[in-house]
């Protein structure tokens, strides 16, 4: 069953417009993880004594402690960057998160868009460099002639 089509979905689409995008990212990682781990599991991970504010989390009842954020993606397998973004949303921060970005970023514009759209496609998961991933950079963009160079890194 799709996620879209799903009854959890569907119970959360009408208050889906009051939510926060942090919020609703919570809610949609951990129903996509739920075969895997429960969200007891998932606060046992970040290390809160049970599930009742990670419920609180997902609603948008709570805001995410931003001393909680790379706890909480790792339990998520999440990257901790784009959540912390998104908790610096949450506040309604959007200056601080632009500033954030603009004053911590080491790509370009051009390499931010590429790295959204791999976060867009993975649905905000933190997918790990292939060989086959690598195969295909290489082919896209060129490289070491097809030679193994240090930039290559392990080929998990």
């Amino acid at each position: 069953m799709s996620y879209r089509k799903s009854k959890h979905v569907k119970s959360h689409i009408s208050g889906a417009a009051d939510k926060s995008e942090i919020a609703k990212f919570l809610d949609k990682r951990i129903y996509e993880l739920r075969s895997r781990k429960s969200q007891r599991e998932i606060a046992k991970e970040i290390g809160f004594p049970n599930d009742n504010f990670i419920s609180m989390l997902k609603s948008g009842k709570a805001k995410v402690p931003l001393d909680r954020v790379v706890s909480i993606a790792k339990a998520l397998e999440s990257d901790p960057r784009a959540l912390f973004l998104l908790a610096l949303l949450q506040d309604g921060n959007e200056k601080d998160r632009a500033a954030f970005q603009e004053i911590m970023s080491e790509f370009s514009e051009n390499e931010r868009e590429i790295i959204g759209a791999i976060r867009k496609f993975s649905n905000g998961a933190d997918p790990k460099m292939s060989v086959l991933f690598r195969r295909i950079l290489r082919a896209l963009f060129g490289g070491a002639g097809g030679q193994k160079s240090v930039e290559d890194g392990p080929t998990g």
